[in-house]
């Protein structure tokens, strides 16, 4: 029996961003409406950092789309269930499914944040 071609590391990685970066753009924007909320002095530097960090993050997702795009890869479904977040795709003319268990997307947005921010994840 042939097995199709497995997906190479760098692909996979391209599809793991591509359902990443979302999330993050959610955090963010929570966390932007949270500080706006609050009795700061100045939440408007906060802001703007924030604001600046998701330019960064859209500009990036651009970045992976064209990627998957030049790839021949094709996201054609999204899932956020309650134990993870999952995704149907095509490559190389094969169907894949991908999935992260929340506590894992947790840990890896986390991670991306803390590069964004340029700031350590350890105190």
């Amino acid at each position: 029996m042939n097995r199709p071609p497995l997906e190479t590391e760098d692909e996979l990685k391209l599809v793991k961003d591509y359902l990443l970066l979302p999330v993050v753009l959610d955090v963010l924007e929570r966390d932007i409406r949270t500080l706006d909320t609050l009795k700061l002095k100045m939440p408007q530097p906060y802001i703007r950092s924030l604001r600046s960090v998701q330019n960064k993050v859209t500009a990036d997702m651009a970045t992976i789309r064209r990627g998957l795009r030049g790839r021949g890869i094709k996201v054609y479904a999204e899932r956020r269930t309650k134990q993870a977040l999952e995704a149907d795709y095509v490559c190389r003319g094969y169907h894949r499914k991908f999935s992260m268990l929340w506590g894992v997307v947790k840990a890896e947005v986390q991670q991306k944040l803390c590069r964004y921010l340029d700031v350590d994840l350890a105190p």
